[in-house]
């Protein structure tokens, strides 16, 4: 395959990702409450027989699966949008957007939950921008080691 083939289906698999991982969170934000609270116990059983609950990590994961969701689905959503910018955005003066951008992503994700009977919470939106940003700054970060790695062998 050509390299400018393999680069444009690369970019429609990213794109692909984003929306779906976009459909995913806004999914889960519109499930009502009783529904959700069913997910977290499902999980919460499968979890347990990975982090026992009468260990410190269990104790943790097991109280925590509802913030630690929030995080991954945000984290996997900054890999994508990262590397879509990384790999596809020409002009790197936008590439400072995708944090505001994820911050309303979260806003709007909280806003949603009004909407299924659940509350919004200002922490679940500090979670998620937590999430994107700390998958977004290590995709920049191995992007840009990268390029001064190249750049100095020159």
């Amino acid at each position: 395959m050509r390299r400018e083939t393999v680069r444009k289906i690369f970019r429609y698999l990213l794109i692909a990702l984003v929306i779906l991982n976009l459909a995913f969170i806004f999914y889960q934000s519109i499930l009502p409450r009783e529904v959700s609270a069913e997910q977290s116990e499902t999980v919460g059983g499968i979890l347990e027989q990975i982090f026992p609950p009468d260990t410190e990590t269990g104790k943790f994961v097991l109280s925590n699966i509802r913030k630690i969701a929030h995080f991954t689905e945000f984290f996997s959503l900054g890999i994508w949008v990262a590397l879509y910018f990384v790999f596809f955005v020409e002009k790197k003066k936008y590439h400072p957007f995708v944090f505001p951008t994820a911050l309303l992503i979260a806003l709007f994700d909280e806003t949603v939950q009004i909407f299924s009977g659940r509350g919004p919470m200002i922490s679940d939106v500090w979670i998620d921008f937590f999430g994107f940003s700390t998958s977004a700054v290590i995709i920049y970060t191995v992007y840009y080691i990268t390029y001064i790695i190249r750049n100095k062998s020159k």
